[in-house]
């Protein structure tokens, strides 16, 4: 008796389960239905909007080549032609000719160049130069210009007297006045001047001029000249 019981129950749940997953299909494939208690709400309407309609536009009438024949004919005699655009002229490029330095060689002096005496108060006599008229020199070479001067007028160069490029190349590495090695030469007396220079680097030949001076005035002019191969 007991078990015809509980089996009973069991068909009883069995069938409640079925019935629950009836009812959840139905209600699942169509949610509207009666069985559902929580039925959706209903959806709005659904807004169309026009289409935009194109509207062709039509293209102006083109006259055909007759026609405008006849509306020049129709024009009589009196229509001026407009002319013809004339072209510009092109320009012609053109190449100046280039110029070409020459390096004229310093003309060859057969002797060695001594100073102009200016006066009887300030002369002076080139004792020795170095280096020897037209020395060659590599290109860049640095050598010692050299002079031992005498003093053959009558007054004392003392310390304003020193020694100033005129022209010519400028071998000097400094300044362009250079001081004697004496503060003060007598009359019969000598001095050395000594001069750092360089020779240029181009090839040819080369010549510089230097003077005495004392205040406003040079005396004693001295040169140099040397070949750069």
């Amino acid at each position: 008796m007991k078990d015809t019981l509980w089996n009973l129950l069991t068909g009883l749940v069995m069938i409640g389960t079925l019935l629950v997953l009836v009812l959840f299909m139905v209600v699942f494939s169509n949610p509207q239905t009666f069985l559902n208690p929580l039925p959706p709400p209903d959806l709005p309407e659904v807004l169309v909007l026009p289409t935009a309609t194109a509207t062709l536009r039509s293209l102006p009438t083109v006259a055909t080549p007759e026609e405008l024949i006849e509306l020049a004919t129709e024009s009589g005699p009196s229509a001026t032609p407009r002319p013809s655009s004339t072209p510009l002229p092109t320009n012609t490029s053109f190449v100046l000719p280039t110029s070409t330095i020459t390096l004229t060689p310093t003309p060859t002096e057969t002797e060695t160049p001594t100073a102009s005496p200016t006066s009887s108060a300030y002369q002076c006599e080139v004792v020795s130069s170095s280096p020897e008229y037209n020395r060659v020199y590599p290109p860049g070479g640095d050598f010692d210009g050299r002079w031992t001067l005498k003093n053959t007028g009558t007054e004392t160069w003392g310390d304003i007297v020193d020694l100033i490029y005129i022209s010519g190349a400028k071998f000097q590495t400094g300044a362009d006045a250079v001081d004697l090695q004496k503060s003060s030469v007598r009359t019969g007396e000598t001095t050395d001047v000594i001069v750092d220079m360089l020779a240029p680097r181009e090839p040819g030949t080369y010549k510089t001029v230097w003077r005495l001076r004392r205040s406003d005035t040079t005396f004693c002019e001295v040169t140099l000249q040397i070949v750069v191969e």
